[in-house]
């Protein structure tokens, strides 16, 4: 999602990361900003409507749900930390109370805006949700409740158009890492960054020096993997024919060597074949005996910088809807990253909820993070495992 001309709802937005998010939804042109907080707030730009909103308050959540209108982005990010040693079951409560049940609650008051527009959901949350941090287990513990629930709300929103994003903070120089002496991203930087990957279409966004060396690993892992398998149990009722399936990778090549690469699409996609594969609007066929068949058209051809094809016709041996690909889009984008670039694929429009999910992007991880990235890499087309 661009956030420019859009309708954004912000909890916690008067101090720290959300203060920031604020800041940096004004600079990216969006068109009204609700600000939510507990006490009174005020701010010279009149397209923020400030909003009083505790998000343990079922009647102050009623009041926004009805006051809203149109919604295009919900940010879960008002929450609490507090050191504790799990000795008082109650602080492990009150951080449910806010870090859990206030996204839960707000998100379904807010959710026919959201379908109506087709928006999404960021949830800021810790990579305290990944592994506690034992200075403060309560704080780990609803982190990682409201972790559990961003990934079941995107299995599930997606039948409503709705997408779901998580935030995955490291230390970020604020009032809950005060007391830490370790190095912390400024708020401003990891707001920009949070739209940044918003705009990426990125379903975990990891926004600062510490969270960002996670990244790669979380995306390209068995647990994202684990993640996508059991979404994929479903029924088609639930989740619409919509979604996209993303991986990246880095290399120490130019944007220029990872553009022939992926043009030259014999030396990676293995299997046959047929047509033009690297001139704007031309169509390529690809073909595995007895299993896979697809006819990709080239829309956006970007020297150094994207790639995109549209598939235009399938065959899929191994599902019952042998169509499932046909009308989806399958993307490269290419960037620099310091001296490396990165190469971020998505193939949009291949849902969890597809019969073929799990063994399309079980596929797809091994052509594109396997043999497109070491032809890349080489130079040396790579043979085919079939």
């Amino acid at each position: 999602m661009n956030i420019t001309q859009k309708t954004i709802l912000i909890t916690g937005a008067n101090r720290g990361v959300g203060r920031a998010l604020l800041e940096a939804a004004l600079e990216r042109g969006a068109s009204r900003v609700y600000a939510g907080t507990r006490a009174a707030f005020q701010h010279a730009d009149k397209r923020v409507i400030p909003v009083t909103l505790d998000v343990t308050n079922a009647a102050q959540i009623e009041r926004v749900a009805q006051d809203v209108g149109a919604l295009d982005l919900l940010v879960n990010n008002a929450g609490i930390s507090l050191f504790d040693d799990l000795s008082d079951p109650g602080l492990v409560e009150q951080h449910l109370a806010v870090n859990f049940y206030g996204p839960y609650r707000l998100t379904q008051a807010l959710l026919p805006r959201l379908a109506q527009a087709h928006g999404a959901i960021l949830n800021v949350l810790s990579l305290a949700a990944l592994a506690p941090l034992p200075v403060m287990p309560a704080y780990s513990i609803s982190k990682a409740a409201a972790h559990s629930l961003t990934q079941t709300l995107r299995a599930y929103l997606v039948g409503q158009g709705v997408a779901v994003h998580a935030v995955l903070l490291g230390p970020v120089d604020t009032d809950m890492t005060r007391g830490f002496d370790i190095p912390k991203a400024a708020p401003d930087a990891v707001a920009r960054a949070i739209f940044d990957g918003l705009a990426r279409g990125e379903e975990d966004i990891f926004p600062d020096p510490v969270s960002r060396a996670l990244a790669e690993g979380w995306r390209n892992g068995v647990v994202k993997a684990f993640e996508h398998e059991y979404a994929s149990l479903l029924p088609a009722s639930v989740a619409r024919r919509g979604g996209d399936y993303t991986l990246a990778f880095t290399v120490d090549q130019t944007p220029q060597e990872a553009f022939r690469a992926i043009n030259d699409v014999r030396g990676w996609w293995s299997g046959e074949v047929e047509g033009d594969t690297s001139q704007l609007g031309g169509e390529f066929s690809y073909r595995v005996a007895g299993v896979h068949y697809s006819k990709q058209k080239i829309t956006e051809s970007v020297p150094g910088k994207k790639v995109a094809w549209h598939v235009t016709d399938a065959q899929l041996e191994f599902v019952k809807d042998k169509s499932e690909w046909k009308g989806t889009d399958i993307v490269f984008e290419i960037a620099k990253q310091g001296a490396k670039t990165e190469v971020r694929f998505t193939h949009k429009g291949l849902a969890s909820a597809f019969e073929c999910y799990t063994n399309c992007s079980n596929a797809w991880g091994m052509l594109v993070n396997g043999n497109l990235r070491k032809l890349i890499a080489t130079g040396k087309p790579q043979p085919s495992p079939w």
